[in-house]
């Protein structure tokens, strides 16, 4: 990987010829996918398909509870979080920059940086490669495949790390059908490539960053979120430059959004988003909770912290707004009495990822905290609706016809990735928090370092001390 940690570990490679017993040492490859969802995963991989099952060998699939909005930029700085990736400068490429209180990266050539790619020791750069693997993605999902592994194999770091991103294409323009054969030909390039190379042992971790929901043709709430704030006399505008304007970074697809306002204007402009047929809920910063808004009512989320411990309340305001009564009910029984309302954080993740907004107290806080540059608001739609831009969605009608595929809200089907692996004394769970999913994998990454300087230091000859720079 390339981060500090792994940094370190070439750097005693570059010092250090290994041994024979050294160089057999078996090595950890990562794959991360984009957009593929738990729910099909776990269909593929069912033991009762017996010869048909997928990835055979390999334990899992745990669901993966990822960020909100679920969008790689955020769903990826969250899951390599352990591994030392930093903030990224907002939710996509596309972002608002606070400081100067407009959007940047938009539209631009130059390269939107984006640390928590940087951590990937193969993917595909470059703004035109991208955009092709965008316009063709059956073809370039294989292409990455088999450059992914070609790099892997010329490699010889002990944990090797690479992203593949045209299934993210692959399911918004094709769907599930599409992804379902994507996944068989990644089981079919890892078996032959270990056909290939028998003596180069390795262990495999497979990860995606987040669902992909939908089926029928969707409906795009940002022509009436427009329509809203222009009636309640405010300006949707790409800079923040009078107090009744909004900014709203349009993604090209998602079911989420995020929107950017004066201050003291949060408030009044989430209830109006909120108030639009498609949007599931909003969400803005009340003091040092986290208010929800929805036409269901709105919610208070509110977080304690003591030393280690994490505690987390949940209290409607004027309804349910995440239909969250149940859990809180369920944890009194439990765990409380009537009236109690504060939990610890890993009880509140039992009771909560199974619901069909998962572990979403922690994902809402987690929301403002991911980026550089936080939203004033961050919306979910409702299943069934997207929000997006109008060229994504007219675009698509002459080729692939409407629209049915997406992510980014708060969800189930939209949030829940997947993780396997076949690599000993993982512990891999039923669900498993993003920023904890690849938590092991840091560990690999600390005991290779330790095995590489111990292999160093006893076939160094007698007397000789630690390898010095050159």
């Amino acid at each position: 990987m390339n981060t500090l940690l792994s940094s370190l570990v070439v750097f005693v490679l570059l010092l250090w010829t290994p041994g024979a017993e050294a160089q057999a040492r078996t090595r950890t490859l990562l794959i991360g996918i984009d957009a593929i969802p738990y729910g099909l995963v776990k269909k593929l991989t069912d033991p009762a398909r017996g010869d048909k099952a997928l990835f055979k060998g390999l334990r899992g699939p745990g669901a993966v509870i990822n960020t909100f909005p679920t969008g790689s930029y955020v769903a990826w700085t969250g899951l390599l979080r352990p591994l030392g990736s930093p903030k990224a400068l907002g939710y996509e490429a596309c972002h608002f920059n606070r400081a100067e209180a407009q959007l940047r990266g938009c539209f631009s050539v130059f390269k939107v940086p984006a640390p928590w790619r940087e951590v990937f020791d193969w993917y595909l750069a470059g703004i035109v490669r991208k955009g092709l693997a965008y316009g063709w993605p059956r073809p370039y999902s294989v292409h990455e495949i088999e450059q992914g592994l070609t790099a892997f194999m010329e490699s010889d770091r002990e944990v090797f790390g690479m992203y593949i991103v045209s299934t993210d294409a692959l399911g918004h323009i094709y769907g599930l059908e599409a992804l379902e054969q994507f996944l068989r030909e990644l089981d079919d390039a890892l078996r032959a490539f270990r056909a290939k190379y028998p003596h180069h042992a390795f262990r495999t971790v497979l990860v995606s960053d987040h669902g992909m929901a939908g089926g029928q043709p969707l409906k795009n709430t940002w022509p009436k979120i427009e329509v809203t704030l222009a009636k309640a006399g405010l300006r949707v505008h790409s800079a923040l430059e009078r107090d009744s304007d909004v900014t709203i970074v349009k993604f090209g697809l998602l079911s989420g959004f995020v929107a950017y306002t004066w201050a003291g204007k949060e408030a009044e402009i989430a209830s109006l988003l909120g108030s639009v047929p498609g949007v599931d809920f909003c969400v803005v910063k009340h003091r040092s909770d986290w208010k929800v808004v929805s036409v269901r009512g709105d919610a208070l989320v509110s977080r304690r912290k003591a030393a280690s411990d994490v505690s987390w309340s949940y209290r409607p305001l004027s309804g349910d707004a995440l239909g969250y009564e149940a859990v809180v009910a369920s944890l009194q029984k439990q765990y409380g009495q009537n009236g109690q309302r504060w939990f610890a954080d890993s009880l509140w993740f039992e009771a909560s990822k199974n619901h069909f907004y998962p572990d979403a107290l922690y994902r809402i806080a987690e929301a403002f905290e991911l980026v550089e540059n936080p939203a004033s608001i961050v919306c979910s739609n409702s299943p069934g609706y997207m929000f997006g831009s109008l060229v994504t969605e007219y675009a698509s009608l002459p080729t692939v016809g409407p629209l049915q595929w997406t992510h980014g809200a708060m969800y189930r089907e939209a949030s829940l990735g997947f993780l396997m692996t076949d690599v000993p004394d993982w512990p891999l769970r039923d669900a498993v928090r993003f920023d904890r999913a690849l938590a092991p994998l840091a560990r690999l990454v600390r005991e290779s370092m330790l095995a590489l300087r111990e292999d160093a230091r006893t076939s160094a000859p007698a007397g000789a001390g630690p390898p010095s720079p050159r």
